[in-house]
């Protein structure tokens, strides 16, 4: 069986007992030891491999809390519409009318990554941008939190969406004087559209999860909660991997209440069902939509628009219920929610379903959970409740939080140094292919509380880099009741390490987010090594 001794850098355990070590033993895919270097040898005996820091940092393997691995591999085939590489409605039409010209007629044009607020035009882009640069294929432009999308006059045909369409529940069809459509849809109007797109196979699935879970490992990440799990056919492609001993990363699955719950009950499954590289995951469902898109539901309106509060995905009452039937099924329940009206809601969700059926230990989740005040936090403390904020949003998208909601609303969005005061548990996440695959964007916002153009983001959120360690390491695994198996590293644990290419606490601040991984090691083996 093979032994490997990690040593010659710092080492960062997320145990408190004992927070850095000189040196890690591996052996199969357990580790056997930590401490100094000389009693991890004497515990291995025999001539173990050595990997050597040469000064770079280690740390648990980095757990991405909420993210969409098959996503993120789709969208490694589609056009890339993010900042800084795009930053107008004209690059958008460039790249778009280049996709055109080599599509076949009627092949669809599908991208993602633009953000109003970063483009020149600061608006969404119209059918009346793309129908000039696309006239024969139907084209599908994800905003980069995956509400919103542009479409141009092809795709609204292929829809049948027309002035006399009305918005479905829970999205609208933003309309033009005339209430014509423009071509912006919000929500589940998206819908309206994305089910035209020819579904894929079994085998591109797996193809997509090996790509997107591959961009993961580069990046040091050993495991990832995956955050939307829809159909059978889905489910089938992860266990495909996972019997192949082909799964690139160990993978939480959280499974969306209205087309999988009542079947999962049916058959006895509960969260935890699975083994150490895929399991079932939480009961899922979506409460409000997202800031950028103005669809995040509010307590108060959006600035400039009086009347817009933002949506429900579900009616409230509607809501509620399905929290209680999965809470009573045995469920861990994660909610997206991100405004503060809708993560109002979702406490009081928990909160009545915990009063039903008392559970001591329920974990239940708030995914995202951006709008926040002291009071909510004081709940969120008191009520158990984890949140898993967007840690790498503020970096990209904070102009959009201030022009669309004001500074001062979020004050606490994603406030990592006060959920740690009130000791709340909150697991970081990259929410990918919304924003990269990289945790180091995420540990970098964490530190430096400022955003890519360098301006603050509320500074009074700041923490530690070995604390913004903890959320995608311990915090994580804690979120996925993983914290006696992954998330720190002891003798009996799982043998997932990241070793980073520098000591991250010689690294400035701004810095790094672009300090790369060197090494990942899962199951005591390296998956991915840079050099």
């Amino acid at each position: 069986m093979r032994a490997l001794i990690v040593h010659g850098g710092p080492i960062l355990t997320m145990n408190p007992e004992q927070p850095e070590v000189e040196a890690v033993g591996i052996i199969g895919n357990r580790i056997r030891a930590v401490g100094s270097l000389a009693s991890v040898r004497n515990e291995l005996g025999g001539q173990p491999e050595s990997l050597d820091l040469a000064g770079r940092m280690a740390c648990p393997g980095l757990y991405d809390a909420h993210a969409h691995i098959m996503m993120t591999g789709f969208a490694r085939l589609q056009l890339s519409l993010w900042e800084p590489e795009v930053t107008s409605i004209r690059e958008i039409g460039n790249l778009v009318k280049d996709a055109a010209r080599l599509a076949n007629p009627g092949q669809w044009i599908i991208g993602q990554g633009y953000d109003q607020a970063s483009l020149v035009e600061q608006r969404h882009p119209l059918r009346l941008d793309l129908d000039p640069v696309s006239s024969e294929s139907p084209v599908l432009l994800h905003r980069s939190c995956h509400h919103i999308a542009a479409v141009n006059s092809v795709a609204l045909r292929i829809a049948g969406i027309t002035a006399a369409t009305p918005d479905p529940d829970g999205g609208t069809i933003d309309r033009d004087e005339h209430g014509e459509p423009t071509g912006v849809l919000r929500e589940t109007a998206v819908n309206l559209v994305s089910q035209h797109v020819p579904a894929p196979t079994q085998a591109e699935m797996e193809a997509a999860i090996l790509a997107g879970g591959l961009d993961f490992r580069r990046h040091g990440v050993t495991s990832v909660t995956e955050a939307g799990i829809r159909e059978a056919q889905q489910l089938r492609a992860f266990q495909a991997l996972h019997r192949n001993g082909t799964l690139p990363v160990r993978t939480y699955l959280m499974m969306i209440i209205e087309q999988t719950l009542q079947a999962l009950i049916d058959l006895g499954i509960q969260t935890g069902f699975g083994d150490d590289w895929l399991r079932i995951g939480p009961a899922k469902l979506f409460s409000d939509g997202s800031i950028g898109g103005r669809t995040a539901r509010m307590r108060q309106p959006y600035v400039g628009e009086p009347d817009n509060f933002g949506l429900w995905m579900e009616e409230p009452g509607k809501m509620k219920a399905d929290v209680l039937k999965a809470h009573r099924a045995g469920f861990q329940i994660g909610i997206h929610a991100i405004g503060d009206a809708a993560i109002e809601l979702i406490l009081d969700a928990y909160a009545e379903a915990q009063a039903d059926t008392p559970r001591p230990d329920a974990r239940h989740r708030i995914e995202h959970c951006s709008v926040l005040d002291e009071g909510l936090i004081d709940r969120i403390a008191m009520q158990n409740v984890i949140p898993i904020p967007g840690t790498t949003f503020l970096h990209y998208t904070r102009p959009a939080y201030e022009q669309n909601i004001g500074r001062d609303r979020y004050r606490y969005a994603y406030a990592m140094n006060t959920f740690a005061r009130r000791g709340i548990v909150a697991a970081a996440s990259s929410d990918a292919p919304v924003v990269p695959t990289n945790p180091m964007l995420g540990i970098q916002t964490m530190v430096t509380r400022k955003d890519s153009h360098g301006d603050d983001a509320w500074p009074e959120e700041a923490v530690t880099v070995e604390e913004a360690i903890r959320a995608y390491t311990w915090n994580a695994a804690y979120a996925s009741f993983d914290e006696k198996v992954k998330g720190s590293l002891r003798p009996g644990y799982l043998a997932d390490l990241t070793v980073f290419s520098a000591n991250l606490r010689d690294v400035p601040p701004e810095s790094l987010g672009s300090v790369p991984v060197d090494h990942t090691i899962a199951d005591g083996e390296l998956v991915f090594s840079r050099t």
